[in-house]
Formats: structure tokens, sequence, C-alpha cells
């Protein structure tokens, strides 16, 4: 089983934004650091046009014919954890259909780190500034409503095509996305052209990724500061933490942790070994409600879970994750 977590970052944004140009940018950049980078492209129709555009040299999925947040969503695990195995990747760019909303991605995602080691880092949204303007006037429309969703969802906004909008017009833009997502990155781009350090900076370097490798370098003279977790916020308002245990847990406890869960998460699942089983068991919860499944898995998994929610304390989150690891 391939031991590094990879990073995942999701691109976003409606038809025509700019998603494609920035993600060969971000590739280029990639290759440039020394890293062997992957991608996930999804497109409604049967032909994947934007990735004729795309190196033939770096590994890439397709998902055709549906949208990710809906009939593929499914096929998104399979694709992302058959990228991991076959080509051990140091990152990976998902590019949605421009009709895609993102929080559906990202659950697609997190289902994916139960059976491969993933981490959903980033989601970036890509807005075409001339089109936004003309659907903010407007006001109202599915396309507005999804476009606002799609900005909601992602922590680095690129307010593309800037170039094409007068300055108190970009400043109406500006302010809105302000008021939609107070605390997201804002950046304006002509081209899709940014700097990818405002993507990665919260990225910790890939070369220390494994959860042995974080306890190598950050525990001295017997003491430890970090434990097995590796988690990124997306936005303040909906978080999602993958946790990794060390090994089995008591199972009753573990129960005990789930009933206790703050209302702001909403959902959680993860596949874990308990201490007083022999069995592996696929866990789901979801507003109060928990369930176990016992599975015989035919290949090497993680003992790993997934928490989502809005606003709740990723460091409490953590802390009683941690105690609960160290007390099997």
């Amino acid at each position: 089983m391939i031991n590094k977590i990879v990073p995942v970052y999701v691109l976003t944004g409606f038809l025509g934004s700019g998603k494609t140009t920035l993600l060969n940018r971000l590739l280029e950049d990639a290759k440039d650091r020394g890293w062997k980078p992957a991608i996930l492209l999804n497109e409604v129709g049967d032909v994947n046009v934007e990735g004729q555009l795309i190196e033939k040299d770096i590994p890439m999925a397709e998902l055709l014919g549906g949208c990710i947040c809906c009939t593929s969503r499914g096929d998104l695990g399979l694709e992302l954890v058959q990228l991991v195995q076959d080509n051990d990747p140091d990152v990976i760019w998902i590019e949605s259909t421009g009709i895609a909303q993102p929080l559906e991605i990202m659950e697609g995602v997190t289902e994916a780190s139960l059976y491969a080691k993933l981490e959903l880092k980033n989601v970036v949204t890509v807005v075409d500034s001339r089109h936004l303007l003309d659907k903010l006037r407007i006001g109202s429309g599915k396309t507005f409503k999804l476009m606002k969703e799609q900005i909601r969802a992602g922590n680095i906004i690129v307010l593309n095509k800037s170039d094409l909008v007068q300055a108190d017009d970009l400043t109406e833009l500006q302010s809105a996305l302000k008021d939609w997502n107070p605390n997201a990155l804002i950046v304006t781009a002509t081209r899709s052209e940014i700097d990818p350090s405002l993507i990665y900076e919260r990225l910790v370097s890939i070369e220390s990724t494994t959860a042995e490798h974080v306890h190598d370098h950050n525990c001295s003279h017997g003491s430890c500061e970090h434990g097995h977790h590796d988690h990124e916020t997306l936005h303040d308002h909906v978080n999602a933490v993958t946790y990794y245990f060390k090994g089995s847990v008591d199972s009753v406890q573990f129960e005990s942790f789930l009933q206790k869960l703050p209302d702001d998460i909403y959902r959680a699942k993860g596949i874990v070994s308990f201490s007083d089983a022999a069995s592996l068991f696929l866990f789901q919860y979801a507003y109060r409600e928990s369930d176990f499944i016992r599975i015989t898995p035919q290949k090497p998994v993680n003992n790993v879970a997934v928490f989502i929610g809005e606003g709740f304390s990723r460091s409490e989150l953590i802390s009683q994750l941690e105690l609960l690891d160290n007390q099997a």
C-alpha cells in the first residue's frame, strides 16, 4: 500500500471561466517543483476536449457523460483510488465540469479517502468576471444560483478575466464575493495567471506527508507535538477533516465518541478496526444516527475517519480523536 498521503485540490467554476487554463499553469508549476501531478477531468459530454490540451506524460483519468456531483460521484472515488494505485502521484487536481456543485465533489473525495490515503486540501473556484457581473445585475436564475454555490464552496476564488470589466465593476464584484464568502482568499487574474504559491501555501511539504515521517520530524526528547492526522479546512463554513488511526480503537469508546459529536458535524464515515473485535467495520454517521457494517476487504485498507460539517472546532475534534487513538 502506498504510504504517503496525497493532497487533492478541486478546481471548480462555471463553464468558460478559465479552469483548464489555470490547470495547465498549475501542472507546469508542479513539474517545476519536482512533483509528479495527476489529474481527473470531468465532462458532461462524451468527449473530453480539454483533455487534449494536457501533456501526454501526465497521468489522467476521465469521467465523461455525466456530472461528478450526481451520476458520476461513485465513479469519482474509484478513479481517484485507481490514480493513486497506478501512478503514485504527489498531488492530484480535479477539474469539474462547469455545472458541478463543489460540495458534492468534496463528498466524493472524502469517500475515496476511505480506500486510499488522500487528503482534500483546497477548493479553488474560478469566476468569469464579465459573466458574473451580468448575472449579478439580473440577480436571479439557475445559473446565478449555481455560480453563488460554487463561490461559497471555494476557499480560494480566482476572479478571472478582470481586464474585461471596468474598475468600478471589479470593485462591485469583489464586494459581492466577500458577502457570499467572507473567509475566502480573492485573487484577481487575467488569463488565469496567478501565483501558484497562494494555493499551495497551506500544503505541508510533500516529502513529509506520511504519518511516520510527520512523527519523526515533530518528536524530540520523548515528546511528540503531532499525532497521525492530516486535515485541512476548506473554508470556515464547510470543513472536512480526515484522520488516519494508528491502529485499532475500543468499540465502546468509539461509539460514545460518535454520539457526543457536536451538531455542527452532520456527516462522518470511515473504516475502523476495534481492539475488542476481530473484524473491520465500515461506519456511517449522519445527524446523530450511526451504523456499523462488518466488512472483509479484498485489499489492504486504512483505518480512517472522515468528518464533514460547518463551523466546528477542528482542533477540538483532532484532540478527541488523538485521545481515542492513544487509549487503544
